[in-house]
């Protein structure tokens, strides 16, 4: 068994999280991408949609996509959502031999160093990250020492070494953003082929953004 885990606020999900999601499955050659949404975020303002909400704009995004699927363990619960916390808990489910990934954007990478416990995110994964417009890799110690310390080539499946790596992965990226999506919804502007249709419809009846 190898898990990849992808986490963010999708508020809302869009084309952009979808592809990277996608291509991350196909690169990885894994079981299964668990798309993760954030229950109570720590490092950035709360969602505007609520999480059952979120909830099914993702299964909705996702219906055709039989690679991906949901983790729901971060908005089922009401207490802050600190990675490290879900990490152990898929890690206590799927056991120590199996590969665990969680995929990050750069964006989040050069912010790891606020993380809960960040150094101790690989005793129980390895972490991917995907290059996003405008990201650099950080610079600064005492991040930019760990990731030296972590960092290897090519990510695979080893049962041999199921945590403990750092890769970078080039994916072919869309742009668009959440922020963008919610921005056009209250300016009253087309979101059309930024989101999965019965996204759209969604957002629609239920008012949401505007």
């Amino acid at each position: 068994m190898t898990i990849a885990v992808f986490g963010g606020t999708f508020d809302p999900v869009h084309f952009g999280h979808i592809e990277i999601a996608t291509q991350l499955a196909e690169h990885l050659r894994i079981d299964s991408l668990r798309l993760m949404p954030c229950g109570v975020p720590v490092h950035r303002q709360q969602p505007i949609a609520n999480a059952n909400q979120r909830l099914e704009m993702l299964g909705m995004a996702i219906a055709d996509r039989p690679q991906l699927a949901i983790e729901r363990r971060e908005v089922e619960q009401s207490e802050p959502s600190f990675s490290i916390d879900s990490l152990r808990r898929i890690r206590a489910e799927i056991g120590p031999e199996h590969t665990l990934f969680m995929c990050l954007g750069m964006d989040a990478l050069e912010q790891l160093q606020h993380w809960h416990q960040w150094r101790q995110l690989l005793d129980y994964c390895h972490i991917v990250t995907v290059a996003r417009p405008g990201a650099q890799r950080p610079t600064k110690p005492p991040l930019k020492r760990w990731i030296e310390q972590h960092q290897s080539q090519q990510p695979a499946a080893d049962e041999s070494r199921p945590c403990g790596q750092l890769f970078f992965c080039s994916v072919d990226l869309l742009d668009i953003s959440s922020t963008e999506i919610r921005q056009r919804l209250k300016q009253r502007r087309s979101i059309d082929r930024l989101t999965p249709d019965a996204v759209i419809d969604y957002i629609h009846r239920h008012h949401l953004y505007e």
